[in-house]
């Protein structure tokens, strides 16, 4: 039940990130259009700045869960690698804990800023003059994302303790080796080169095929012409 509800978050957690980071490419090339466009015309639509920092806050909250999950955030472990593996567990679990101790603190202050804004109908102090709580309430929406995969995890992993399944329990929070990060970077080459290889394919059999058809119809002319041919071992009438 579990580890059903995890690859159902994780799949939410991959899609959340695609459309942060399609969100983060439109704040880049809103900006790009308004930089260029106050080089050569003088002129600026305004707001690029306020609307990608807020884009920017909305996708950075969202994408935590996914970082979690596939255990991609930023960890020191210049003597992890050298103790041993009972207490690497403990490190992982102690890491993981503190981080949603953390995050737990980020989503209660982010709930106050939000209502704050909400109760007094607060604006930004900006040409757009855009109310607060909207995209501030899709911020703390991305905290009680993470939130709520945290809760997941942290069930999986006390299952996990009880049934002392060390395996799993690095699968979930370990700090990923560099076998691990090596193997990823491979199949992703080997998927993208797989990916590559068959469009390639497709373009050949694309551009060969009228040829190729053509190649085995018959040619009146040719024909003629073999009859006389004296490699054919026959002459013309």
């Amino acid at each position: 039940m579990l580890d059903r509800l995890l690859d159902r978050a994780g799949l939410l957690s991959r899609v959340v990130v695609w459309i942060g980071g399609a969100l983060l490419l439109f704040a880049a090339v809103m900006t790009t259009i308004d930089v260029l466009l106050r080089k050569f015309l003088n002129w600026s639509f305004g707001g690029a700045d306020e609307i990608g920092g807020y884009l920017f806050a909305v996708a950075t909250a969202f994408a935590m869960a996914h970082a979690m999950l596939t255990r991609t955030h930023v960890r020191i472990d210049a003597l992890y690698g050298i103790l041993p593996a009972r207490v690497q567990t403990v490190l992982d679990l102690l890491a993981f804990l503190l981080l949603g101790g953390f995050l737990a603190m980020l989503t209660e202050r982010a709930f106050q800023v939000w209502w704050s804004s909400y109760e007094s109908s607060s604006v930004s102090v900006t040409p757009l003059v855009t109310p607060l709580a909207i995209p501030q309430g899709f911020w703390f929406a991305g905290y009680v994302f993470f939130m709520i995969v945290f809760v997941l995890v942290l069930l999986r992993l006390a299952v996990a303790v009880f049934q002392r399944d060390w395996a799993k329990i690095d699968a979930l929070v370990g700090a990923r080796s560099i076998d691990e990060e090596l193997e990823e970077e491979l199949h992703h080459a080997e998927a993208e080169i797989a990916r590559e290889h068959a469009q390639l394919e497709r373009e050949r059999g694309d551009g060969h095929q009228p040829g190729h058809q053509l190649g085995h119809m018959p040619d009146a002319s040719s024909s003629a012409r073999g009859d006389d041919d004296p490699k054919n071992g026959n002459k013309g009438a």
